[in-house]
C-alpha cells in the first residue's frame, strides 16, 4: 500500500498503513476546540473583570474630588494673614468668615517654672527618705523619695526626687515634670531642681512643699518652693479695641469665628495686629483642577475601550459595553448641564467658570477664568458645584454612586456576573477534558483493536499466497 496523506493526516508505515496515532490527535484537536473557545471566554471575563475593578478605582478618586467640592465649606477655601507675624500667626477654617480682625496681645501664657538654688551634686544624699507634697489645681499628691529597694535603703537625691515628681506624673497626670539641670558653673550651686508645668495657664500653676524628711532634704524642697523663675499666667488679647480676654494657651481658637491663633510675643503689648481672612482662590483652583484631572481618567478609559484596531476588530473585552456607555453619557450629561438657582444667570454651567469641554468629553480648566468668576461672584459659583438640589459635584457623587455602591452598584453585579460564568466555564471545561479524555481512549482501543485485526487478516493472506505458490 502507497503512502499517501489528506487533509493533514499521513497514511503508511503501519500494519493498517495508516498513521493511526496522528488520525487520533487530529480527531481529539477537533473535538477540543469547544474547550479552547470556553477558555478563551475565560481569559475574556477575566479581563472584563480586571478592567471593571480599574474602572471602580479610577471613579472612586473622581468621587473623592467631587465630594472635596461638594459643600460651600469644602469649595469656598479661606486664609487668614497677619502683618506681624512675629507677635502672632493665624491660619482659616472653612468656617471663617472673610474680613479684617485687628488685635494686640497684651501678655502670653506662661506655664509656671520653679528651681532650687542648686547643689554640688545630683546624686548626693539629703538624708533619711522623705515626702514632698504638690498641689495642683487644688489637687494634692504626697510623693514619697528614697526609701528600701532590694533591702538596702536608698536615700534622697536630686535625681531622685525628679524621678519620683516624674513617676506621679506617669501615674497621676499632675502635669508636673521635673529634671536636674546642669549650670556648667563651678561651686556648689553648679546642679538645679528644675520643676515644670507641662501646661501654659494659670490654671496648671502649682506649689510644692515637702511632707517629712531630714533638714537636707526640707532645704531641697522649700529652695524649689518659693524660687519661681516663670509665674503661671493666661494670654491676655483685645479684640478690635474692645474688652481684653483671657485664655489659659497661646493657641486660641474661640476668639475669631473659623480661625486659629498662634501667640507669639508680648513684647509689644501696645501694638496693633492687623489679621486678614480672605478667599485662598488658588486653593479652591487646585480643588477644582484635581476633579477635572479624576474627570479626565475616567474618561479616557472609557474613550479606550471603545477603540478599534488596524483592522476594524475591537481592540478590548469590553468594546460597546452598554454599562460604560450608560456612565458616559451620564457624566457628560451631568458636566454640562446648567445649574438654576446660583442667583446669578452669568454663572450657572462650568463653562461659564472656566471649565470647558471638548468634543471627545474632556474637561479643561482656565485657572484665570476661575479667579476672575470667584472675584465677581464667589457665591454663585460655589453654587454650581454646591447646590443641594442640582450641583455638579452632588451630582456627580449620586452618579459614582450607582455604579460603586457595595450592595447594588453596576460594577459590583457586573463583577459578580463574570464570577458566574467564569465558574461555568470552569465547570464545562473540566467536563469537556473528561469526555475528551474518554473520546481519545476510546479511539486508540478502536484503532488498536483495528491494527491487529488488519495484522491477522495480512498474515493469513500471506498465507494462502504460500499455499497457492507451492501448487
Amino acid at each position: 500500500m502507497h503512502p499517501m496523506s489528506n487533509a493533514g493526516i499521513s497514511f503508511g508505515g503501519l500494519a493498517s498503513g495508516l498513521d493511526t496515532k496522528a488520525i487520533i490527535q487530529a480527531l481529539v484537536a477537533i473535538e477540543r476546540r469547544p474547550i479552547a473557545a470556553l477558555e478563551q471566554k475565560k481569559t475574556s471575563l477575566g479581563k472584563q473583570k480586571s478592567l471593571f475593578g480599574d474602572l471602580r478605582g479610577l471613579l472612586g478618586k473622581l468621587e473623592t474630588a467631587a465630594k472635596a467640592l461638594k459643600t460651600t465649606s469644602d469649595f469656598l477655601v479661606r486664609k487668614a494673614s497677619s502683618d506681624k507675624e512675629e507677635i502672632v500667626t493665624a491660619s482659616a477654617g472653612s468656617a471663617a468668615s472673610a474680613g479684617t480682625y485687628n488685635l494686640r496681645v497684651v501678655s502670653l501664657a506662661k506655664a509656671q517654672v520653679n528651681a532650687s538654688s542648686g547643689s554640688a551634686s545630683p546624686s548626693a544624699s539629703l538624708g533619711a527618705p522623705g515626702t514632698l507634697q504638690l498641689d495642683v489645681g487644688g489637687t494634692t499628691q504626697f510623693i514619697a523619695v528614697g526609701g528600701v529597694v532590694n533591702g538596702v535603703t536608698e536615700p534622697p537625691t536630686l535625681e531622685r526626687i525628679a524621678a519620683a515628681i516624674n513617676a506621679a506624673d506617669d501615674a497621676n497626670a499632675t502635669g508636673v515634670r521635673a529634671e536636674v539641670g546642669d549650670t556648667g558653673n563651678s561651686g556648689n550651686n553648679r546642679y538645679q531642681l528644675v520643676v515644670r508645668s507641662e501646661q501654659a495657664g494659670t490654671a496648671s500653676g502649682f506649689s510644692i512643699s515637702y511632707d517629712d524628711g531630714d533638714p537636707a532634704f526640707q532645704a531641697v524642697i522649700n529652695s524649689v518652693g518659693s524660687n519661681v523663675l516663670t509665674q503661671a499666667s493666661d494670654a491676655r488679647v483685645q479684640l478690635n479695641g474692645g474688652v481684653t480676654v483671657t485664655r489659659s494657651s497661646n493657641t486660641i481658637s474661640d476668639l475669631i469665628a473659623g480661625v486659629t491663633l498662634e501667640l507669639k510675643s508680648d513684647a509689644s503689648p501696645t501694638q496693633s495686629v492687623a489679621i486678614t481672612v480672605s478667599n485662598d482662590s488658588t486653593a479652591t483652583t487646585k480643588k477644582v483642577q484635581d476633579f477635572v484631572d479624576a474627570y479626565n481618567k475616567v474618561v479616557d478609559f472609557l474613550a479606550d475601550q471603545n477603540q478599534l484596531d488596524a483592522d476594524g476588530k475591537a481592540k478590548g473585552p469590553l468594546f460597546g459595553d452598554s454599562t460604560l456607555r450608560a456612565l458616559r453619557a451620564g457624566l457628560r450629561t451631568i458636566a454640562g448641564s446648567a445649574v438654576p438657582g446660583t442667583g446669578n444667570a452669568s454663572f450657572q454651567l462650568l463653562s461659564q467658570l472656566g471649565v470647558k469641554a471638548d468634543t471627545a468629553g474632556k474637561l479643561t480648566l482656565t485657572a484665570t477664568a476661575l479667579a476672575e468668576a470667584l472675584a465677581t461672584d464667589e457665591s454663585a459659583v460655589a453654587a454650581v458645584f454646591t447646590s443641594s438640589a442640582n450641583g455638579i459635584a452632588g451630582r456627580v457623587v449620586a452618579q459614582i454612586d450607582v455604579y460603586t455602591d457595595s450592595v447594588d452598584g453596576l460594577i459590583k453585579n457586573r463583577t459578580e456576573a463574570f464570577d458566574r460564568q467564569s465558574k461555568d466555564a470552569t465547570t464545562r471545561i473540566t467536563q469537556a477534558e473528561r469526555r475528551l479524555t474518554s473520546f481519545e481512549k476510546q479511539l486508540e482501543q478502536k484503532y488498536a483493536n483495528l491494527e491487529q485485526l488488519m495484522g491477522r487478516l495480512q498474515s493469513q493472506g500471506s498465507s494462502l499466497g504460500a499455499f497457492f505458490s507451492r501448487r
